[in-house]
């Protein structure tokens, strides 16, 4: 045999032994791919346990918050009420009493006509936030019908997330 036929021959085993080698490699490293797979598993459901965690901290807050901002708007709207009765206790004294200047009754006209405008200005805020408490009521009601969240997302010209959460938020508060 001449340097050529050897030189074909050792290239031939040599690539043979290369093939094997890398077929044994990856049959190994196939074989330790499915515990690598369920470590990093196991770390990602831990992470979404702490996340989960940090979410419902967050939640409880909220709902904390919220039932303060309720109890203070109870208190608003009380005071509210006092102010407008003493309001018009206070035009019926002016009515009544004519010892008053003119100038002292047109200031309080011009006061009384500013304090209707704010007071229209606050109950058109509180039917607005009416509404937002109906359209909460109206997602829970379609949702409970069995519509999809998508769909419902799209009737009120909302992000699926923002539905989810306010379901997710309904069903949270359900089992308290």
């Amino acid at each position: 045999m001449g340097i050529i036929e050897w030189l074909v021959l050792i290239s031939t085993i040599s690539t043979l032994s290369f093939s094997w080698a890398v077929y044994l490699i990856n049959l190994h490293n196939s074989k330790n791919l499915p515990e690598k797979i369920k470590e990093d598993e196991e770390r990602l459901i831990q992470l979404m346990g702490r996340v989960r965690i940090f979410v419902d901290s967050k939640i409880e807050i909220l709902e904390v918050k919220m039932k303060e901002l309720n109890d203070l708007i109870s208190q608003v709207n009380d005071l509210y009420s006092k102010l407008v009765l003493e309001v018009s206790e206070y035009q019926k004294n002016i009515k009544t009493n004519s010892k008053i200047s003119y100038e002292e009754k047109k200031e309080v006209e011009a006061n009384s006509e500013n304090f209707e405008k704010n007071l229209e200005g606050t109950i058109e805020k509180r039917e607005t936030k009416k509404t937002e408490m109906t359209r909460e009521e109206q997602i829970i009601e379609l949702y409970n019908q069995g519509i999809e969240e998508a769909e419902i997302a799209k009737k009120f010209g909302m992000g699926i997330g923002e539905v989810r959460l306010i379901i997710d938020l309904f069903h949270r508060t359900k089992s308290k």
